[in-house]
């Protein structure tokens, strides 16, 4: 089975790939990385707790 990618799905996959290299090219530091999770471990929190 041959897997065809509409339009869609490569525009789609151009952006991801493109955010590849920019992160590539563009790294963050350990603070700002730490910083980062700190807040997505935050956010994730919060949302679980109002279920």
């Amino acid at each position: 089975m041959e897997i065809k990618l509409n339009d869609y799905h490569k525009k789609v996959n151009a952006v991801k790939l493109a955010k590849v290299a920019y992160w590539k090219k563009h790294p963050l530091s350990r603070t700002e990385s730490l910083k980062r999770l700190r807040l997505l471990r935050e956010q994730r929190l919060a949302n679980l707790s109002n279920w």
